[in-house]
């Protein structure tokens, strides 16, 4: 019995550890798509507004170039339609931040870097790219440097996770055993 037993702990110390190590190998992939996703979403975004400020430009003469000052020219003539110029304005400088945060950093750290972006994200406008990327997302097996450490530390997290779920297990059912043996 202590042999099966043995043998269930290690089973799934080890399903654990891979599952683990290869969610964390899909890191790497995962975030050039999120990338890819935040530049896409804020290149779109900046083409409409800059079609929309054209439009108000044109329509009303404003002479201004600079997207604060189109937006502080409409703010008399149009107050709603500058409102939400300024919001789109403010999306677009939010998503290209997240993007040009996660570009500029080193490739090992850019994982970490797209997912405190997710955690710092106030409004929930990163978030919603992040699930968006994660909804069209196909899982690939990378063999990167990069993807090869994550994968390493998933081993690893996972390994320690599931030992010290069995661990607690373990302890939690040997003070029934003991009193039953006691009886």
């Amino acid at each position: 019995m202590r042999f099966l037993g043995r043998w269930l702990s290690h089973s799934l110390t080890t399903a654990l550890a891979l599952v683990l190590g290869i969610l964390a190998m899909q890191a790497p992939s995962f975030t050039r798509e999120y990338v890819g996703a935040l530049l896409q979403i804020a290149t779109d975004a900046r083409r409409d507004i800059d079609q929309r400020e054209a439009a108000a430009r044109q329509f009303y003469g404003i002479a201004a170039t600079q997207d604060d000052e189109v937006v502080s020219a409409l703010r008399p003539r149009e107050p709603s339609n500058a409102e939400t110029l300024a919001s789109s304005l403010d999306r677009t400088r939010t998503l290209r931040r997240a993007y040009d945060d996660i570009v500029d950093s080193p490739a090992l750290l850019q994982p970490i870097v797209a997912l405190g972006t997710i955690i710092n994200d106030a409004d929930g406008r990163k978030r919603a790219v992040w699930a968006l990327a994660l909804a069209n997302y196909d899982l690939q097996l990378d063999l990167s440097a990069g993807s090869a450490i994550y994968g390493i530390a998933g081993l690893m997290l996972g390994s320690l996770i599931a030992q010290s779920v069995l661990t607690l297990a373990h302890r939690a059912v040997r003070p029934r055993h003991a009193r039953f043996a006691r009886r």
